[in-house]
């Protein structure tokens, strides 16, 4: 092993040993000097040549005179001279990419050496870093355990030095202390550094974190050594566009990026802005990404001095790095995709925020992140005062902007939660109310349990927000969320200019047979996820259609009817609404398959929460139907209400007891489907029957039933019926499924599959049943859960093996029965990559989720499968 490893322009050791042994800082510097990049030269002690050098200065010199001699050459000055000195820093380069590693800027700067330097730099500036040097000094030694009277000493002095402005001040706090140090420090600047590597000496054989690392010794430059000097630092891209463009700033005359009034990079000396353009892409070949850099210039010669990749960079922008790289044939197709973390895509989604922007504001971190993105607006609590802002600034042309914040969510919040950009809420988790909706809608979704709601305002970390005030939330994917007191700036990528559209081009040449469709259920949804290449739609919730608020109130009407024909007659008037809905859907989804779920959640649902909510229903049913009081209004609906109506009258369950409900919502697909048909349109249903327990729920809702005194219309004489008044002879191609997510359909799948052509696990509903838990209380619990090593993931968001357990015996015994039936996952589970391998495993068809979980899901796909190929 060799004392020293010196690199300058063109000059390294990169042999494996070397590499190995010469720390981060040295392997990024000698990265540069690999590429024949101007770099500042310099050297680097491994760990043991730093434990082994001499303590004494004589013996030390012998080994430092020939590397410094080199360093000298290149730029014409001696270290120690008084006229024009060398300066150097000596810097820590651990093993390990650390923050916050120890250097010491300016070493060889003293009483001897200083005037020297001011005749360059000034004297301002000449003293300023006199006394940086000193104060850093100080600081290394600190941290070397010092303790006692020495400890008291130094901190007085760096006290005094930090509180020195001025050339005279400097003077004056070295004069005071300057008994801290040996008097060579101040007068050798030989000395000075030996006093320095052997601080660096006593950090490393005392502090852990250091005791391997390596010491790197290397030339100062400074941007304001004259008027051809400048500082400043760049990334070879766009970071938050992702444009094929350097992007950052210079400081003419400036030591470095930390002065202000700083000039765009490009306005900087042609043919230095031109070379900096080339070690950009020398770097952006080399290393297959955007590198940050930061360099000087000094006396008109350009020297890169560090380099590293841009770990803040937006999505976008690393997705069109990526795509430039591949169309300069630098990177192949396999490597562009399996660079991207899936999880990254949600950002280039939703809006993310500036972090500049919120830098001053009162923040909370933490929480469950229910749909990621960022979201900025005033904050309500409740539905009817948001809807009413919201009605009030769009009148006035106003700022519309509005968050959701309250306790829970319910099925009559939908219409708040899609005009505002967020929803906050301080109960349930990833899988509840709040978060599913948000991520079908595109909205940001928290879940923070900090928060104490009161009348008109709510308390969130000691800081009370009222109602109407400014809050932003920041929800990333793979960072803690923060609520911010105030209102931020958002930067909105849009997916067809983020480079996207052309990764998911590229992704789908390695998707295979195993695809994602969507869970939409608007026509808005099923366009995004079209434009996403879904492959059809897994999940379209119908009960989502009703929650429109030209609807909502009918809807209402329809559950707390009398008699059957009053239902029906609302019911009619609803048709003309789903029909609609689902032409539209159908349309847009030309030649891919629409599964279409009948109505699942439970009717009281439906029913208003709240005063406001009780008053407008009310008003609506006076008009409606006269005579009839509040009372009568409330007492029909508390009748409807269920102490476990997740596991109560919902679903299929709901049509035994209504089946003019199901058969209105059959009715509307078939006459969707036949309007299409006669418009040459090819529109592909299949309609899924929910919360099935057993095969003979599925027989009757498909074939009917006929009993003493009452009859129900089964599926396909409705689909005939619809077929004649059409005047079409032959019927459409259609499918009839099941969705299981109940144990006990998981085991009876056998049965079932004879009725049902395919299944769609829905998750979010098996992962509660077959363990018990309420995705909506979970959360007060699971913490404990993960602490103990218990359940080491969240199962609404990773599914656990019981659930895994489920579907597979569901789908064995289901194609045992039915060979060719299709089998997909319906759950928001569907877009997290870590379920992907089950369920290709598991041989299911697809996965379907929110059309902002497609992009993810399909690059977890394409990952899996060029994974088996290697």
């Amino acid at each position: 092993m060799e004392d020293f490893y010196f690199f300058s322009n063109g000059e390294y050791n990169d042999k494996g040993d070397a590499v190995e042994i010469i720390g981060i800082r040295g392997k990024r510097i000698i990265e540069l000097a690999t590429l024949n990049i101007p770099t500042a030269p310099g050297f680097v002690f491994p760990n043991t040549v730093v434990r082994e050098l001499p303590k004494e200065t004589e013996k030390q010199w012998p080994i430092l005179e020939e590397p410094f001699r080199r360093m000298g050459q290149a730029f014409g000055k001696i270290f120690g001279d008084t006229k024009n000195p060398l300066l150097v820093k000596v810097l820590e380069s651990p093993m390990l990419n650390l923050d916050n590693t120890q250097s010491i800027h300016n070493v060889g700067l003293c009483d001897t050496t200083v005037e020297g330097f001011s005749s360059f730099v000034g004297e301002a500036f000449a003293y300023h870093e006199y006394n940086y040097l000193l104060r850093h000094i100080i600081g290394l030694e600190i941290s070397a355990n010092t303790a006692g009277d020495r400890l008291t000493k130094l901190e007085a002095f760096h006290k005094a030095l930090d509180a020195a402005k001025t050339k005279a001040a400097t003077v004056a706090a070295i004069k005071k202390f300057r008994d801290a140090f040996p008097e060579v420090v101040y007068t050798d600047a030989y000395r000075q550094l030996m006093y320095v590597i052997n601080l660096f000496r006593a950090v490393i054989e005392t502090n852990p974190t250091s005791e391997d690392s390596a010491l790197l010794i290397q030339t100062m430059v400074y941007g304001n050594f004259n008027d051809k000097s400048c500082s400043g630092d760049f990334f070879t891209h766009d970071i938050i566009t992702g444009e094929n463009v350097l992007m950052g700033d210079f400081f003419t005359q400036a030591f470095d990026a930390s002065s202000k009034g700083g000039k765009p990079i490009a306005k900087i000396n042609p043919p230095i802005f031109k070379r900096l353009v080339e070690i950009g892409k020398q770097l952006e070949t080399r290393f297959r990404e955007i590198r940050w850099m930061r360099f000087t210039v000094e006396n008109g010669e350009l020297w890169i001095i560090d380099q590293k990749p841009a770990a803040n960079k937006s999505t976008q922008a690393e997705i069109k790095s990526l795509l430039d790289l591949l169309a300069a044939g630098i990177v192949d197709e396999k490597y562009v995709i399996n660079a991207i973390k899936p999880g990254r895509l949600s950002e280039i989604l939703h809006p993310t925020l500036d972090p500049r922007s919120v830098a001053k504001f009162p923040k909370v971190t933490g929480g469950i992140a229910g749909s990621v993105g960022a979201a900025i607006g005033k904050v309500y609590f409740s539905t009817a005062e948001l809807l009413k802002a919201y009605r009030i600034a769009t009148q006035k042309n106003e700022d519309a902007d509005f968050i959701l914040a309250m306790k829970s969510t319910y099925a009559e919040d939908v219409k708040a939660i899609e005009v505002a950009h967020g929803v906050l809420a301080s109960e349930g988790g990833y899988a509840s109310h709040a978060p599913v909706v948000a991520r079908s809608l595109g909205k940001v979704a928290l879940v923070y349990t900090g928060i104490e709601f009161k009348k008109g305002s709510m308390v969130i970390g000691g800081q009370t927000i009222k109602e109407g005030d400014y809050i932003t939330l920041n929800v990333p994917y793979y960072e803690d969320p923060a609520i911010y007191g105030g209102k931020g700036t958002l930067m909105k990528p849009t997916p067809e200019n983020s480079g996207l559209i052309e990764l998911l081009e590229l992704i789908q040449k390695h998707i295979g047979d195993f695809d994602v469709h969507a869970n939409a259920d608007q026509p808005k949804d099923a366009v995004l996820a079209k434009l996403f290449k879904a492959q059809g739609i897994g999940l379209c919730r119908t009960e989502h259609m009703f929650f429109n608020e030209d609807r909502i109130l009918k809807f209402r009407s329809m559950i707390i009817a009398d008699n059957v024909e009053e239902r029906q007659k609302v019911l009619e008037d609803l048709k003309k609404d789903q029909a609609k809905d689902f032409y539209e859907m159908f349309k847009i989804m030309a030649d891919l398959p629409v599964t279409i779920r009948l109505l699942d959640a439970p009717l009281h649902e439906f029913l208003p929460h709240t005063k406001d909510g009780y008053d407008e229903f009310t008003a609506y049913m006076q008009k409606k139907k006269k005579g009839i009081t509040a009372a009568q209004i409330q007492e029909r609906c508390n009748l409807l209400a269920e102490v476990n109506p997740m596991l109560g009258h919902r679903g299929v369950r709901v049509a035994i007891s209504y089946p003019e409900i199901y058969n209105m919502q059959i009715r509307a697909i078939f006459e969707a489907v036949y309007k299409l048909k006669k418009e040459g349109v090819n529109a592909i249903a299949e309609i899924m029957i929910p919360v099935v327990m057993t095969a003979s729920e599925v027989k009757m809702i498909r074939n009917g039933k006929k009993i003493e005194g009452k009859t129900i219309v089964g599926l396909r004489d409705i689909e005939e019926s619809v077929r004649k008044e059409f005047g079409f002879d032959e019927p459409i191609h259609y499918k009839v499924g099941s969705m299981i997510e109940l144990p006990a359909a998981a085991l009876q799948a056998g049965e079932i599959a004879q009725y049902a052509e395919f299944f769609s696990f829905g998750t979010n509903d098996l992962t509660q049943t077959t363990n018990g838990l309420s995705r909506d209380d979970f959360n007060n619990f699971f913490s404990d859960y993960n602490e103990l090593d218990l359940l080491p993931q969240n199962p609404f968001k990773v599914l656990g093996p019981q659930v895994k357990e489920m579907i597979k015996i569901a789908s064995e015994r289901g194609r045992l029965v039915r060979p060719d039936i299709t089998l997909g996952l319906c759950g928001e589970h569907g877009a997290e990559p870590e379920n992907i391998p089950f369920a290709q495993d598991a041989r299911l068809n697809y996965v379907s989720c929110s059309p902002y979980g497609i992009p993810i899901a399909k690059l977890a796909i394409a990952q899996l499968n060029l994974s088996k190929e290697a």
